[in-house]
């Protein structure tokens, strides 16, 4: 995985859904700049760029693409899997 983080992970599928590095730190609550450096920097670690940028949009390169085809359905059964154990826990202390 080259070192990617499950943050990363999350930070690349907010902006590949909300189409914008501004949308997606808002969704993720953190700033527009620290998105843009954490996703240079996985760009740097896999050495390819998971999108391409211009002044006025952002899109997600045919890597991303492939990327976010595979990482989404994981990140679906990952966070059921919290919900789960989250669930659980909420029924054990009552």
């Amino acid at each position: 995985m080259s070192g990617m983080t499950l943050s990363d992970l999350r930070a690349i599928l907010a902006i590949a859904d909300k189409g914008s590095f501004r949308g997606a730190a808002k969704a993720l609550e953190i700033a527009v700049s620290s998105l843009s450096h954490q996703v240079a920097n996985v760009e740097k670690r896999v050495g390819v760029r998971l999108f391409n940028r211009t002044t006025r949009s952002v899109s997600l390169s045919e890597a991303g693409e492939a990327l976010v085809r595979h990482i989404r359905p994981a990140l679906g059964q990952i966070d059921a899997a919290l919900e789960a154990v989250d669930h659980l826990r909420a029924t054990s202390m009552g």
